[in-house]
């Protein structure tokens, strides 16, 4: 990681941590306060370094001001990480000119500071110590003031969490208002339960469908009664261990599609399809079971009322079968017995011209015509009978 990107990062972090939205805490005084006493000197600061400026977070024996980076005694070797211990430094070429140092901002001669390091490694600031006379600081003082800097950033990070999972717990909670406001504005009665079989989610559609004083902590028994769940019969009640919730949570799910009739209290009974599966935990292990109802009443109502319909078309074509047959016997029975008596004119009509010379061409004409239509009506029962005049069964869809 190159110098910029780990100053990007640092950055990052020490604007998480969100230190300049709120006044420090008394204990972050006290810490400070014990850090002057630990160095025996009468002056410490805890400092934050941001993009542009050193920031005095809080403070002890003077008053603190902020000041430009580029001002800061902190900033200029915040980057090495390490710990800085200065008898003097008047004396040291990388700080003798600092405005701190010269009079300008201040007189100060002993300087020492443990930096504050994130558990990520980011160098937010240090915890200062110093004074305007030189003094010694042993190595035993300086181990206790990066043990106090490690306090001051546990307490940084304890902040952090406390307010992320301030914020988690709020989203969490928007989220689950979100998600009830969702299941209670939709017409799927949706139920779930733990392992304990207390019901843990139980929306708005659900409460419609069920009694209003039914007992949703009772033990798994009777469940289908209590709950008016029976098979699509509508007479015979679901055995507990196949209400599909109870499958779901017994790990032997999912449970898809299962059709179930359900006595409402308010409206009467409905047709519903059950969609069922497990809850699981991150280990894998089942921590509940959610059971989601769908009215498909309409559904099935059109669906029996076109099976209905199917059954009457089918007994209709079987009586339109028999009586086309009829038809057919009756036109050919009738033909025959015409048949004969036209045949048995036409011959008089000819004995009559042959013997008494009479005209008869207009009666033998008639004779034809009738005998022309009483082929035409074999013909049409012939039709009929060999199509049978059924009506398709796709009528009864519509």
């Amino acid at each position: 990681m190159n110098g910029a990107e780990q100053e990007s990062g640092r950055l990052a972090a020490l604007h998480e941590y969100r230190l300049f939205d709120t006044p420090p805490q008394e204990e972050l005084r006290a810490v400070v306060r014990i850090a002057a006493a630990v160095a025996g000197v009468p002056t410490a600061t805890l400092n934050l370094i941001d993009e542009h400026r050193q920031v005095m977070l809080t403070t002890v024996g003077f008053t603190g001001r902020d000041c430009d980076r580029d001002d800061s005694m902190c900033a200029i070797r915040l980057g090495t990480g390490q710990p800085v211990n200065l008898p003097d430094a008047s004396l040291d070429p990388a700080y003798r000119n600092n405005p701190w140092v010269t009079g300008e901002l201040g007189l100060i001669r002993f300087y020492a500071n443990a930096p504050l390091i994130t558990p990520h490694g980011h160098i937010l600031g240090t915890l200062c110590v110093f004074d305007t006379e030189p003094h010694e600081l042993s190595a035993e003082q300086a181990a206790r003031l990066e043990d106090l800097a490690a306090v001051i950033v546990a307490f940084f990070e304890r902040r952090r969490q406390t307010r992320v999972t301030a914020e988690f717990a709020a989203i969490t909670e928007a989220r689950k208002e979100w998600a009830e406001a969702l299941l209670d504005g939709i017409d799927v009665a949706v139920v779930a339960i733990d392992t304990e079989f207390q019901a843990t989610l139980y929306n708005r559609a659900a409460r419609l469908s069920h009694d209003p004083d039914v007992d949703l902590g009772a033990a798994p028994v009777g469940i289908a009664e209590r709950y008016q769940l029976f098979e699509p019969d509508g007479h015979t009640l679901i055995p507990d261990d196949e209400v599909p919730l109870m499958v779901a949570l017994a790990g032997n799910g999912p449970v898809t599609a299962k059709e179930m009739i359900l006595r409402r209290p308010k409206t009467g009974p409905a047709t519903v399809r059950a969609n069922a599966r497990a809850l699981y935990d991150a280990a894998g292990a089942i921590t509940g079971a959610v059971v989601a109802l769908q009215d498909v009443t309409a559904e099935a109502t059109r669906k029996r009322l076109i099976e209905e319909a199917r059954s009457r078309l089918a007994a209709a074509n079987a009586e339109l079968l028999r009586s086309n047959a009829d038809l057919t016997n009756f036109a050919a029975a009738v033909s025959h017995d015409l048949v004969s008596p036209l045949a048995a004119v036409g011959g008089y009509l000819e004995l009559l011209a042959d013997e008494a010379g009479l005209s008869v061409e207009p009666a033998t004409r008639e004779v034809e015509r009738m005998q022309n239509l009483i082929e035409s009506l074999l013909s049409a029962a012939a039709a009929d009978g060999a199509h049978g005049g059924q009506i398709p069964a796709e009528a009864a869809d519509r």
